[in-house]
């Protein structure tokens, strides 16, 4: 699971999520990170894993090369069964990406680092037995002192409590939730006398009538009267986007979302409006977008939409966060990223993990203007000279760009775009084809770095 805290010099904490719990189909767990030096000065770093019960399992130190990442995988430092977190401190700014791969590989789900925890984390899609897609998440303790937590879920009675020793971990199961009822859909939230940090795993089993898949994403703590969403689909080779917009506030408020559909790819502009009740959450954008945001140019001829999300109305101005959902119908493919902050953006982003048919797997991204005027976005790549650039990129508007066979075969890298003048957010998607590994769900998605 991932969470990153800032020290006496830059830091960062990634809970990654290791557990020998058994959800449906997925019944064994393992993870590896990806940490990006995100200057032009060696990195000295010093990464410590922590068991459950808070004491410390290991550590070693480790250098990362001025603007380059290095790869922590298998995680060797630590014995076979490990469940826990992992705090990286380092004397320069870093970046991390966890990947968490379910049985051997089988299935995986990617989340990105936190700086620093909240005592208040949203989160906008938890589940029990919901069509035999369940959640589970991670809460790491990013505070010098004991956490006392208390999860509560909307539309329920139901909390769960839980003491977390500093930089420790622990996990609340949904699927074993006894005071939840099976197909309860609906948002959580997380409060504690100590700053946390949370990420959520949704799973969908073998045996529900859908295709089994694994998907990861942030739990938020900071919100946004305008979330934004950097890449949106539907129709496009198959795929499809789901949208959950939670209102944190206390009052129910009527959102629009406005999708813009990126340079070159099809789509039209347009719109849709839900009403999204208080401390609670709504779904957008699925299982088909608006009839009017659509062209031709899908898989099979079909109509399809390539672009971004942004909300454009909030009619009481409550806080929302959001996630998405990626799918690929007639796959078990899907991943979800949380969506962002224009207010935290700034005018660079870090994508830690960028890859060109590494043993079959590729990465594409998205990157967006969250500004108000049109700005220049570059993106450079460690290693190469390979770079990617888009001119005038409206407000709304994303570059999109997938590095299969653009860079060199087997490459593993990382990636740093920039923008002219406007601040820009960024989601990048990682690909296993199956042509050398063997996948079921090999869709995996994190969302870029501000810095």
């Amino acid at each position: 699971m991932k969470h990153f805290k800032i020290f006496l010099v830059v830091g960062v904490i990634v809970a990654l999520i290791i557990p020998t719990l058994a959800f449906a189909n997925v019944t064994s767990y393992t993870s590896g990170f990806q940490l990006q030096n995100m200057t032009s000065s060696t990195a000295n770093v010093t990464i410590t894993f922590y068991n459950q019960d808070g004491t410390q399992a290991a550590s070693v130190s480790d250098t990362i090369a001025a603007n380059d990442s290095n790869t922590y995988y298998p995680l060797s430092a630590v014995t076979s069964g490990f469940n826990g977190s992992v705090v990286v401190s380092s004397d320069q700014q870093v970046g991390a990406i966890a990947n968490v791969l379910g049985n051997n590989g089988a299935y995986g789900a990617s989340y990105i680092g936190f700086s620093q925890g909240a005592t208040s984390v949203n989160l906008p899609l938890v589940m029990k037995n919901n069509y035999g897609i369940s959640t589970w998440f991670n809460v790491q303790n990013t505070g010098a002192s004991n956490a006392t937590v208390t999860v509560t879920y909307a539309g329920t009675s139901c909390t769960e409590n839980a003491t977390i020793a500093p930089n420790a971990a622990h996990t609340f199961d949904q699927s074993t939730n006894t005071c939840l009822t099976d197909g309860y859909v609906g948002a959580g939230s997380i409060s504690s006398d100590q700053p946390v940090a949370a990420i959520v795993m949704q799973v969908t089993s073998d045996t529900s009538g859908l295709m089994p898949n694994l998907l990861a994403y942030n739990g938020f703590t900071s919100a946004s009267t305008k979330p934004v969403m950097p890449l949106v689909s539907s129709g496009y080779y198959n795929s499809g986007t789901g949208i959950q917009i939670q209102n944190t506030g206390s009052t129910d408020t009527d959102v629009t979302l406005t999708y813009t559909p990126s340079a070159g790819f099809p789509g039209a502009s347009c719109t849709e409006t839900k009403t999204v009740p208080a401390s609670n959450s709504v779904t957008f954008g699925f299982p088909n977008l608006p009839t009017s945001c659509y062209t031709n140019g899908g898989s099979a001829g079909s109509n399809a939409f390539v672009g971004s999300a942004l909300v454009t109305g909030n009619s009481t101005n409550q806080n929302l966060v959001a996630i998405v959902n990626q799918v690929t119908t007639g796959t078990s493919n899907a991943a979800a990223y949380s969506a962002f902050a224009p207010g935290n953006a700034t005018t660079h982003v870090s994508l830690p993990l960028i890859m060109d048919n590494n043993y079959g797997i590729f990465t594409g991204f998205s990157v967006a203007n969250v500004g108000n005027s049109a700005t220049d976005i570059t993106c450079t790549f460690s290693g190469t000279s390979y770079t990617v650039s888009a001119n005038d990129v409206q407000p709304g508007e994303a570059l999109t760009d997938v590095q299969l066979g653009k860079i060199s075969n087997g490459y593993v890298g990382s990636a740093t775009c920039s923008s002219s003048g406007e601040k820009i957010v960024a989601v990048v998607n990682q690909l296993n084809t199956g042509s050398v590994l063997p996948v079921e769900d090999g869709l995996l998605v994190s969302e870029g770095i501000s810095y």
